[in-house]
């Protein structure tokens, strides 16, 4: 996967939280849905600057950045889930899987660029 198909796989996940807040417009959903844009924008922005870290402590702040805008992510998702688990919405389900979908591909790339990072300093 490339990083323009995750930024549109990000970009898509970002509309339909939006999508999510207009169709169930309910005020701790609409605060759910706002943190989520915003967390996964960090995440985009983020990762393209990994990818460009120019040194070793500006890759490890990056990392932090990004594990922790991903642990809220997981965690709004978590809530978002727990929360729909006796009505079953189908379209919170379907965000949902989307997300968790999203951050194990972002997850994954972590992986990848922090053992290339290590073989690289070897």
């Amino acid at each position: 996967m490339t990083v323009t198909e995750i930024h549109e796989l990000n970009e898509k996940f970002q509309k339909g939280a939006v999508q999510l807040s207009e169709l169930i417009p309910s005020g701790t959903l609409v605060q759910a849905t706002s943190m989520l844009i915003r967390c996964s924008r960090k995440i985009d922005d983020q990762f393209l600057k990994l990818l460009k870290a120019p040194s070793e402590m500006a890759f490890n702040q990056i990392m932090g950045k990004l594990e922790d805008e991903t642990d809220e992510v997981l965690f709004i998702l978590d809530q978002l889930e727990l929360a729909n688990k006796k009505q079953q919405i189908a379209l919170i389900n379907d965000f949902v899987k989307d997300g968790y979908d999203l951050m194990s591909i972002y997850s994954r790339c972590f992986d990848v660029i922090i053992d290339r990072k290590q073989k690289e300093e070897e």
